[in-house]
């Protein structure tokens, strides 16, 4: 889907084929994608051991295909509402907390992970509310894909802060936040050069950012997780967080743990989501730490 010529051929096909067909041709191309995907990706297979501990090889393999059937439908969906936006309805989980986040005066941090359909759940925010909302996510690596995205389903509302570059990010996050504005944070993956830290999530020891909550810490600007999740055929649906704050300690290890509550706090929701949606969690790379890690990061802390 994001390939050279793979892109604009489905941005081509699926104004034609609709939902259904997307539905339809999404099975042979997750078929495909499970033989040519790369073992990078194979990570899936340890999260369905996980999920699934009692299921046999067969039953996993097929797990793993509905699982890239489903990131095949996302994709698939990204395009199509920017094309053919009356075919969907979106519902919203609380009007109220809905409110506070478009139209509120402050900035804050919206958090989410790479569940259900990410991108457009920015796309569909940044169309409604009343602040400028600052998407932070790496640049697609192929500059037609990046530049499709940025035209059509961003458009001048939404910003896209590249995380890779730590001080420019630190900077732009900052700068948001300080004006009242909204930024969008995904915090189910470290990046190279990211600070982490280790808490439990899935019955085993996972690494996830500290960026977001330390930002929360330092600025004074709410927490509100938020994701959008696909409910059916054409409907999603938007969740929304009661906010939450993480307290600025002084530094050292006070500070520390405060992070890691927090860190841990958010593991938690997002370990909940996932259980509620296990085909729609789309972190594909091993997501774990191997025993002797963690055994050996024990032995030495």
């Amino acid at each position: 889907m994001g390939g050279r010529w793979l892109f604009p051929l489905a941005a081509w096909l699926l104004p034609m084929v609709g939902v259904v067909g997307a539905w339809i041709l999404a099975w042979p191309i997750a078929a495909g994608f499970m033989v040519i995907g790369g073992r990078r990706q194979f990570g899936m297979a340890s999260y369905w051991r996980r999920r699934r501990p009692e299921a046999g090889l067969v039953t996993r393999g097929m797990l793993i295909w509905r699982h890239y059937h489903s990131y095949g439908r996302i994709l698939c969906d990204r395009m199509l509402i920017y094309q053919r936006p009356a075919d969907f309805i979106f519902d919203h989980s609380d009007q109220s907390l809905r409110d506070l986040v478009i139209g509120g005066s402050g900035g804050c941090i919206l958090l989410a992970a790479h569940m259900g359909n990410w991108e457009v759940s920015g796309m569909r925010l940044g169309q409604i509310m009343t602040k400028r909302l600052h998407v932070v996510m790496v640049q697609n690596d192929i500059p037609a894909v990046q530049t499709y995205s940025d035209q059509r389903m961003r458009g001048d509302q939404i910003a896209v802060i590249d995380p890779r570059d730590r001080l420019g990010a630190s900077i732009g996050i900052h700068a948001a936040l300080a004006k009242g504005e909204a930024v969008c944070m995904l915090g189910d993956r470290v990046f190279p050069g990211q600070p982490w830290v280790e808490v439990d999530f899935l019955g085993g020891r996972s690494r996830f950012p500290i960026g977001p909550f330390h930002v929360a810490a330092v600025t004074g600007v709410p927490i509100v997780v938020c994701f959008l999740m696909k409910t059916g055929l054409r409907r999603y649906r938007i969740e929304v967080d009661q906010p939450w704050t993480v307290p600025l300690q002084p530094r050292g290890a006070l500070r520390q743990a405060a992070l890691h509550i927090a860190v841990q706090r958010w593991a938690n929701r997002l370990e909940q989501q996932v259980r509620r949606y296990p085909l729609q969690w789309h972190n594909f790379f091993e997501f774990w730490l191997k025993k002797s890690t963690v055994q050996k990061r024990s032995s030495t802390s």
